[in-house]
């Protein structure tokens, strides 16, 4: 365990020198701040246009922010559509505005094409748009001869879980994914890349994003979680590895929420109140399927920076059709 907690040690001091020796995310991220926090208003305004479609979820990232707040609409965490809001109140979809079309056909089997290349949107309430919105709700299987894309499917799911509101539905307590306006799901990005964490460097804007960022906890024990999450759990890249790299971005997260720039405005953009506080205590969990090797040694395991400090868990769950099944979790 000594070791594990050098090489945790190791793994954020690696992320502190990249922050340090390239402080243009600090000025970007302020930007980001204020784009997404014009964007969360005007959802906030908009709310009364927006349900949740099940299968059918929204979600809104950095680049959706800056092009006039615009959605994507995801189906087992593949883009299928794209969804704004135009001057007349109106909820408006279109899969003309990408390359939609082609990836519906190909991967479950949908024939619909909402828009025409002179108006790329039609009303969400449109017959094409309900024909739409009946093939997913009829529960189309993805056909993976094309290329899999489960760890994305699965990421939806667990927040589909995450999400319930009801304590009787829920495998895990006390847990609520970051959304934006309490609508969007949220998809976080960093500077930092790599997929492993020897390799890890700093990308800039062409950086990873965080799997899956929420609130876990009660009351003003209430900590933010940066997950980890994977579509397999192999010995080749254990949990232990794992967690290090949820580490790794959960090292960005604690130096930009203490950014004098923007750390007080992304307190609230990941749905906390008044001001980031002076000791900051984050969650990091590896989020990884249930398997004989699972790994729970580093559950509650501390790891202090300065006054702050990282506290280690772990989720490992079972899924069936498309849907979380069981869930355990040092998270409590």
């Amino acid at each position: 365990m000594d070791d594990f907690i050098n090489e945790c040690g190791n793994t954020i001091s690696k992320v502190q020198e990249l922050l340090s020796n390239n402080t243009e995310w600090i000025q970007r991220y302020a930007d980001y701040a204020g784009l997404l926090k014009a964007r969360m208003e005007k959802i906030e305004n908009d709310k009364n246009n927006f349900n949740e479609w099940k299968p059918l979820y929204l979600y809104m990232n950095v680049k959706e922010a800056k092009s006039s707040g615009k959605f994507t609409l995801r189906y087992l965490g593949q883009d299928v559509a794209m969804l704004k809001v135009d001057k007349d109140n109106k909820v408006m979809i279109s899969t003309k505005d990408g390359k939609f079309e082609e990836i519906n056909k190909k991967y479950f089997d949908c024939e619909f094409k909402l828009g025409t290349n002179s108006k790329k949107y039609i009303e969400w309430r449109s017959k094409e748009a309900e024909e739409f919105r009946k093939h997913f709700f009829d529960n189309p299987k993805r056909n993976d001869s094309f290329g899999k894309n489960h760890e994305h499917r699965l990421e939806s799911l667990l927040l589909t879980e995450f999400s319930k509101k009801d304590r009787k539905d829920k495998k895990i307590c006390n847990i609520q994914p970051v959304k934006l306006a309490g609508i969007a799901r949220f998809q976080m990005p960093t500077p930092l890349s790599g997929c492993k964490i020897k390799n890890i460097k700093y990308s800039g804007a062409r950086g990873g994003g965080i799997d899956i960022i929420s609130r876990t906890g009660k009351g003003a024990a209430t900590k933010l979680c940066i997950m980890e999450v994977k579509d397999e759990n192999k010995s080749k890249e254990p949990p232990a590895k794992v967690i290090q790299q949820g580490l790794a971005y959960a090292t960005f997260i604690r130096g930009l929420l203490k950014s004098k720039n923007s750390g007080d405005e992304w307190w609230k953009i990941f749905g906390f109140n008044g001001k980031c506080p002076d000791k900051l205590e984050l969650n990091v969990a590896c989020v990884m399927p249930l398997a004989t090797n699972n790994d729970t040694s580093f559950a509650g395991k501390i790891i202090k920076i300065d006054q702050d400090s990282f506290h280690l868990h772990y989720i490992y769950f079972q899924e069936k059709d498309n849907e979380i099944i069981n869930i355990e979790s040092s998270l409590k």
